[in-house]
């Protein structure tokens, strides 16, 4: 505990699975010094992820911490059911047991709690939503000389790479969706051997006005046809293709993008990824951003907001989660679709969500 300031507290919700375990479902930000904090409303949280559907069951735990250096105390918690929440507003008695005895830490008010029906993903797809794949490759230094077996873009037609084998375990599955399989595809990180605007930007066709390729082979062959004219460079920074396909997507009408970026490793304009992941929230579009190679992805898991919401540079949070972030070599000894599943597991949601908040019934 702090024993000189007041408390740093915040709140983690979990959802107590029938066989006892805990899934968190969401973390607060840390309210500092002060022994009556009041924390930001929730953004949209599934009734499947909070309690399984389940709504008459005390299976939903609220556990409020003392954010500290070095290990964060319990200050309680109490259990409730999703119908109690429904309720709208309400008040709960935060308790720990000590030496079998039960201790009071104080009550949590509920000030406000909406329930909303969304349009399912399915729904939306019946009335006309397409589906739109973007790539964005990496191509910084950092990855090594593609002609040495030991570089993650090493090419060999016997043996695919990371990339090539996440691009196509990805797009197994999405193109389902995407009716006119035509594909964007962009890099970043090389000097390239026609003019682009950024290095932090570019399509591996050349073309600006037209980075699309016809199905997922015209991908592999444009990426493998590309590969030796490029001189891999730096720095790793994602927020400008992150600006550039959100302006395409909100232009796009009737179409839901989803932008799958493969990158080695942590990137360096992570402010600015924020800042522009967080602009993104209201736009048709998913990021999902899949690790490869053997890099430390530890602060990457920080852009996938599960945890913790993220909040641009002037203090807007992001009103929808709209990343999800893997690391490829967690599936190197799984089938194709095993990837593809983790990588897609959360954009039906994301897509609902979007079409909560624009209106879109």
């Amino acid at each position: 505990m702090d024993l000189v300031s007041k408390s740093d507290p915040y709140f983690i919700l979990r959802y107590r699975l029938p066989n006892g375990q805990l899934r968190q479902v969401y973390r607060s930000e840390a309210i500092q010094d002060t022994l009556d904090p009041q924390w930001r409303s929730t953004p949209d949280i599934n009734l499947r992820d909070l309690c399984g559907g389940d709504t008459q069951s005390p299976c939903i735990e609220f556990a409020c911490f003392d954010e500290d250096l070095v290990n964060d105390d319990p200050m309680g918690t109490f259990l409730v059911s999703a119908e109690q929440l429904m309720a709208g507003t309400g008040e709960f008695q935060l308790t720990t047991v000590k030496k079998d005895k039960t201790k009071s830490y104080g009550t949590i008010c509920l000030a406000e709690s909406q329930f909303v029906k969304t349009t399912t993903f399915l729904e939306h797809m019946k009335r006309g939503l397409q589906i739109n794949i973007a790539f964005s490759i990496d191509f910084t230094g950092s990855n090594g000389n593609w002609t040495h077996p030991s570089s993650l873009h090493y090419f060999s037609p016997q043996m695919p790479n990371q990339y090539i084998r996440a691009m196509l375990a990805v797009s197994d599955v999405v193109q389902e969706y995407d009716t006119d399989r035509q594909f964007p595809v962009y890099g970043f990180g090389a000097q390239t051997p026609f003019p682009v605007e950024s290095i932090h930007f570019f399509p591996l066709t050349g073309n600006y006005q037209n980075a699309y390729v016809n199905g997922m082979q015209a991908v592999v062959d444009t990426y493998a046809g590309l590969l030796p004219q490029l001189r891999f460079s730096g720095p790793t920074n994602f927020a400008p293709t992150i600006r550039a396909i959100t302006t395409g997507a909100r232009q796009a009408r009737g179409v839901y993008t989803i932008l799958l970026i493969m990158t080695d490793g942590a990137i360096t304009d992570m402010r600015d990824t924020i800042d522009a992941i967080v602009d993104a929230d209201d736009a048709p579009l998913s990021i999902i951003i899949i690790g490869i190679g053997n890099s430390d992805f530890s602060s990457m898991v920080r852009l996938d907001g599960d945890d913790e919401r993220l909040c641009n540079s002037v203090g807007k949070l992001c009103r929808r989660d709209l990343v999800q972030f893997v690391v490829f070599n967690q599936f190197l000894s799984a089938p194709p679709e095993r990837l593809a599943a983790a990588v897609l597991e959360e954009v039906p949601r994301q897509v609902e969500i979007w079409g909560r908040l624009n209106g879109i019934q």
